[in-house]
């Protein structure tokens, strides 16, 4: 009961401390938008990274001359990092930060309008470059009571307007996102609400750069760690295992790290492990092959250069298949997950191609195996096909362009177009 009491007076006094904001983010429709200025943003304004940040990249390539092109974010390290390379970045609530972001017809983002600036972001239209293949079930299909994205969906009418008022980008309805593929779209699609046409195959921005095995991002890889390079200029095997968060937040992974390591020896390999931001734990330090990555970098910029993964319910897996290169499963909480966090919308078992491990000595044993190629059937082969094309349409370096391409048809009505054709035949004096 006391439990629930604080909850509601913590919802009453953020609603009370945002109070200045809804009449903002109200104000901020009123505003006229320009075409020609689009800002970008990603992880909540903390990171610069993923599918905004690749799209970021290649905007600067084709359509600079035409578009003022802006990095929003909360971080003033990443805001001199970007100006560093050369692009125009700000801070979110900064003069020129509120300016671009009142002005700027277009949002760009990972996930939601927050990833910029939810509060001056009406009358704009969004584009949701989304994070992932929809292995976990997510926004409107959540059905897990307990989890609080249920509870703003389908949750009593109180519980709505409280987390309504927490998390209102969760409410907007994007003007255009991007999948991977029809069933991935299909699925995006019902957990946006959103019309059929407003989902587009494209493929991922993200995973242009899969596709060059120099793994050139530009601003995207800060240089790399100390570890991981000494290991790509050694020419040893790269192990690099990438779970997924729990919204559970406990635990998930039990491994004998001291035979991790003795086993990475053997092999002439090292075994990464980059947990999400918001994870806590991980492997222990000292050890000589078994490292842990920082958690806020990027790892588009490492894919390329290693030779297997290790995950679970990441969509990463889609993605690290268009290298055609080994992938291992390590599940030891499957049930867990599926009551504590959220359900899944695929079985892992039935969509992997590759080995499934409960425990820690099933992983190890696994590791060994795909080091040697071992296990390696016709069937395994054919299997993974199947379902790297079920989960990519595209397997090349184009994802940007045809974003790019959908942006300005369906949402600017060829505005790219027209712009670089009055640019080609104007002459200056």
């Amino acid at each position: 009961m006391m439990n629930q009491i604080s909850r509601f007076l913590f919802y009453i006094g953020l609603l009370l401390a945002r109070s200045y904001l809804f009449p903002l983010y109200f104000l901020s429709g009123l505003v006229r938008r320009r075409p020609d200025l689009w800002v970008f943003g990603s992880w909540g304004g903390y990171r610069f990274a993923d599918n905004a940040a690749a799209f970021f990249l290649h905007c600067q390539d084709e359509i600079a001359d035409r578009v003022r092109l802006v990095w929003i974010s909360r971080d003033a390290a990443i805001v001199a990092a970007v100006r560093r390379s050369g692009y125009e970045a700000h801070w979110i609530w900064s003069p020129r930060g509120i300016w671009c972001c009142l002005r700027a017809g277009l949002h760009l983002f990972d996930s939601f309008s927050k990833d910029i600036n939810y509060w001056l972001s009406r009358g704009a239209r969004k584009i949701n470059l989304w994070s992932g293949v929809p292995l976990k079930t997510f926004e409107r299909d959540i059905r897990n009571p307990g989890s609080r994205y249920y509870r703003l969906f389908h949750g009593s009418l109180p519980e709505r307007w409280l987390f309504g008022i927490m998390m209102p980008w969760h409410l907007d309805r994007p003007d255009l996102i991007i999948a991977t593929a029809p069933e991935p779209r299909d699925i995006t699609r019902r957990a946006f609400d959103v019309p059929a046409e407003s989902v587009v195959v494209t493929g991922f921005p993200r995973n242009d750069m899969l596709f060059s095995r120099a793994g050139d991002a530009g601003v995207l890889s800060r240089q790399w760690p100390q570890p991981f390079s000494d290991a790509v200029g050694e020419g040893r095997r790269i192990f690099l295992y990438l779970p997924t968060y729990r919204d559970s937040g406990k635990p998930f992974f039990n491994v004998d790290w001291a035979a991790m390591d003795r086993l990475m020896k053997d092999l002439g390999a090292t075994f990464f492990l980059k947990l999400h931001p918001d994870d806590q734990g991980g492997c222990p330090e000292g050890l000589e092959r078994v490292v842990q990555l920082p958690q806020e970098m990027d790892i588009y910029s490492l894919l390329a250069h290693t030779d297997i993964l290790i995950s679970d319910y990441s969509s990463i897996i889609f993605d690290y298949m268009l290298l055609d290169r080994p992938i291992i499963y390590y599940v030891p909480d499957l049930e867990e997950f599926v009551s504590s966090s959220r359900s899944l919308n695929f079985d892992p078992v039935e969509i992997a191609a590759g080995p499934v491990c409960s425990t820690g000595d099933e992983l190890l044993r696994a590791l060994s195996e795909a080091a040697t190629g071992t296990g390696i059937s016709a069937d395994l082969e054919r299997r993974w096909s199947e379902i790297r094309e079920r989960f990519n349409s595209f397997a090349d370096d184009q994802s940007s362009r045809r974003v790019l391409e959908a942006i300005d048809g369906r949402v600017l009505g060829g505005y790219l177009g027209q712009t670089k054709t009055a640019g080609e035949g104007s002459t200056d004096g």
